[in-house]
């Protein structure tokens, strides 16, 4: 009996050993072996050759969570779809293709830079209050822009008619859209007028 006592006893101290031992092991799969983040899942970014778990908030490809800020990159070999800034973050979005991004939706967040890169590159864009810096290059490219409870939107695009044909701005103190000439469906530009600026 006591044989089997201290049989048993050497058993289950080998066992907690080899559990032990491994949790040591470094296995590293080649299916998450990476180059750069377009090798890697949305919920995955690539760092010293693998692709590993993000912190980042969805939809983040990248993100720096003391400062609040979120890089959001979508291609034609990696479409975003609809994109929403995530709650206090600031964004800068980057749609550089054809239906890389769909709806994109800055109410939540704390402002966005937006760059859509093409024609059909973005859908609809939402402000919010924040401050949008957006820049659009292409046609189709923003067919549909609301700034208009922005505290500070600037837009650039390449031809208005073509790439941006609908667009909200702000109000100035005079009651007329916040873009050079005052009059609906201009860009928008934060130093038009009194109140174009003020976040």
């Amino acid at each position: 009996m006591k044989a089997f006592a201290i049989v048993l006893s050497l058993a289950m101290f080998g066992l907690a050993a080899l559990s032990a031992t491994s949790c040591l092991v470094n296995r590293r799969s080649e299916t998450y072996a990476c180059t750069s983040n377009s090798d890697c899942d949305n919920d995955r970014s690539c760092e010293n050759g693998y692709c590993v778990e993000d912190p980042c908030p969805s939809p983040c490809s990248s993100c720096d969570l003391t400062d609040r800020t979120c890089q959001i990159e979508c291609s034609a070999n990696k479409p975003c779809g609809d994109v929403k800034c995530p709650v206090g973050f600031r964004c800068t979005i980057q749609c550089s293709n054809a239906n890389a991004c769909g709806n994109i939706d800055c109410a939540e967040g704390n402002g966005c830079d937006i760059t859509c890169g093409g024609g059909l590159s973005c859908q609809g864009i939402n402000c919010g209050a924040n401050a949008c810096d957006i820049t659009c290059n292409g046609t189709a490219a923003c067919p549909s822009i609301d700034c208009a409870n922005s505290c500070k939107c600037d837009v650039d695009c390449s031809n208005t008619t073509n790439s941006c044909p609908s667009i909200s701005c702000p109000l100035s103190t005079a009651g007329k859209p916040c873009n050079q000439d005052g009059v609906p469906g201009e860009v928008c530009d934060s130093t038009a007028g009194p109140a174009c600026s003020k976040c």
